[in-house]
C-alpha cells in the first residue's frame, strides 16, 4: 500500500508538520494517512490515484464530523 503520512502535535506550527512515506507508526498526537495506491478510486471501470481536491474534501468531512460529535470521543 502506497501512503503519505502527515503528523503534528498541538502547539506546533505549520512548519512543524512532518510528511512521511510508509506504514503508520504513531509518533505525534494528530496523524493523517492518505492511501495513494493507483487502485484507490474507481471511475468508469478503471482506477486512479486520489487527487488533492478529494483529500481536501475528505478532510472537511472529517472536520465537520469532529465539530458535530461529542468531545472527547467515547
Amino acid at each position: 500500500m502506497a501512503t503519505r503520512r502527515y503528523k503534528v502535535n498541538p502547539g506546533e506550527g505549520e512548519g512543524d508538520v512532518t510528511e512521511e512515506v510508509g506504514a503508520a507508526t504513531n509518533s505525534k498526537l494528530v496523524e493523517l494517512t492518505v492511501d495513494i495506491a493507483t487502485t484507490g478510486v474507481n471511475v468508469g471501470g478503471s482506477t486512479r490515484v486520489i487527487d488533492r481536491s478529494e483529500v481536501l474534501q475528505a478532510l472537511r468531512k472529517i472536520e465537520n464530523h469532529i465539530i458535530k460529535s461529542n468531545w472527547p470521543p467515547a
